[in-house]
């Protein structure tokens, strides 16, 4: 099958709003929530309005600062052609960059990153559909974190993926190995550390994970964040022995619980001197 890639340089369909507050942190620490938000419809899919203040109450609530969105559609007529990535942006005083992966209902459907620190540099590749039903995506935006020792800030690379979820282990695995190569390593040769948060569709003896966790650790324990059950949603760091995380956690409550069929997964990392 051919695949056709490609790699983006500046952004797209996103959107830059100032953070409310300029936060100095001692050293690179950033409180991470990943969450396949199932297109802002609910669990139960009661949510027509696409409204976004209790996705937004949780998020303010987890003190998140960076956020990985999979399973987001914006400016289509669903969401009544709004974007719904600068709108989060705007709630929550962050800057905003959308994964594109395909257009849907006059619209469009991927992954989203937000950050409470500057974006300077983003990129996308489409990913392989081999035996896969969707078009999938990984995109990446470089962050400057400010720390006492470093004022003009660290730079991290925040990568986001949602892999297929029919495709099974081979799909999954050869989509991971382009994550690998587009998004995660060309960072790591140049001495950027990096940040890796989406929801895999694959368990965590999956070959997809074990070629992740090769060059990487992952940050995240096996609970269950798929219907409360399948652990199908990771942090994970790169390279190897570069970040820790003490705090992780499932977020199970009932608010979470109606919200999505994923439960949002969180946890500080903490990158090493």
């Amino acid at each position: 099958m051919k695949i056709y890639k490609y790699i983006l340089g500046a952004l797209l369909l996103s959107g830059l709003t100032l953070p409310l507050t300029n936060v100095r942190a001692q050293d690179v620490h950033l409180k991470c929530l990943e969450w396949n938000v199932k297109a802002l419809e609910f669990y139960n899919n009661s949510n027509v309005s696409k409204d976004i203040s209790r996705f937004v109450a949780l998020i303010q609530e987890q003190q998140a600062e960076i956020v990985f969105f999979n399973e987001f559609e914006t400016l289509s007529g669903a969401m009544f052609l709004k974007e719904k990535a600068n709108e989060f942006a705007k709630e929550l005083g962050m800057y905003s960059f959308f994964i594109h992966s395909y257009n849907k209902s006059d619209g469009y459907y991927g992954n989203v990153i937000l950050s409470k620190y500057p974006i300077v540099n983003t990129g996308r590749v489409l990913l392989g559909m081999y035996e896969g039903a969707d078009q999938r995506s990984a995109g990446w935006a470089d962050v400057l974190v400010p720390t006492d020792s470093h004022p003009e800030g660290v730079k991290v690379r925040i990568v986001c993926t949602h892999l297929d979820a029919f495709g099974g282990n081979v799909t999954c695995l050869e989509q991971a190995k382009e994550v690998l190569e587009y998004a995660i390593q060309p960072a790591v040769d140049e001495g950027i550390p990096v940040l890796l948060a989406g929801d895999m569709n694959c368990g965590v003896s999956s070959s997809a994970i074990a070629e992740y966790v090769k060059s990487g650790d992952r940050l995240c324990n096996n609970d269950g964040t798929y219907e409360r059950s399948s652990k199908l949603d990771y942090l994970i760091g790169f390279p190897k022995q570069k970040w820790t995380c003490t705090d992780y956690q499932v977020i199970r409550t009932t608010e979470a619980d109606a919200l999505s069929d994923h439960s949002p997964i969180t946890g500080t990392a903490v990158l090493k001197n």
